[in-house]
């Protein structure tokens, strides 16, 4: 993966012998007899992220795979810059509280999963709210309106 991401173009790695007692754990590259890392970023840049495909049986990428996957992480990489943006000024227990918030869960339930009071917990979810709110009109007018496509419709 790291070469990938230094390289900045897709690397196949793939095994010689499948492993009989996969692990499922922290060591799972190891597990997978084929894998295919694709940075995430535009051409000659330097990576946003990084696009990991496996298969779980011994398995050959083409060169087609390899340039479909190279092209898939070009494609994502505005979205994902995109989410890195606001996402990138908060730290791991606010971006976890994030994460519980898109899922939909309460504040008490967010301090139960973190484990902190609910006291605690509400001040978090007040500071992600707080660094995820739109700073001003200027940002908010930046953003394209995407109007909604209405269908003309004939007889």
């Amino acid at each position: 993966s790291r070469r990938a991401l230094y390289e900045k173009r897709p690397v196949v790695v793939n095994s010689v012998i499948e492993n009989p007692n996969p692990s499922n754990g922290y060591d799972w590259e190891l597990d997978w007899p084929a894998i295919l890392y694709v940075p995430v970023g535009e051409f000659g840049q330097r990576p946003v992220g990084l696009l990991t495909v496996g298969c779980r049986r011994d398995h050959w990428y083409s060169e087609a795979d390899v340039h479909y996957a190279g092209s898939l992480g070009v494609t994502l990489a505005p979205m994902v810059e995109a989410l890195r943006r606001p996402l990138g000024r908060l730290n791991p227990t606010e971006s976890e509280v994030a994460q519980l918030l898109s899922y939909g869960l309460s504040e008490s339930e967010i301090a139960r999963a973190i484990k902190v009071p609910e006291r605690k917990a509400k001040i978090i979810v007040d500071d992600v709210a707080r660094k995820l709110r739109i700073v001003s009109l200027e940002v908010a007018l930046s953003l394209p309106a995407v109007p909604a496509r209405r269908r003309e419709l004939r007889l």
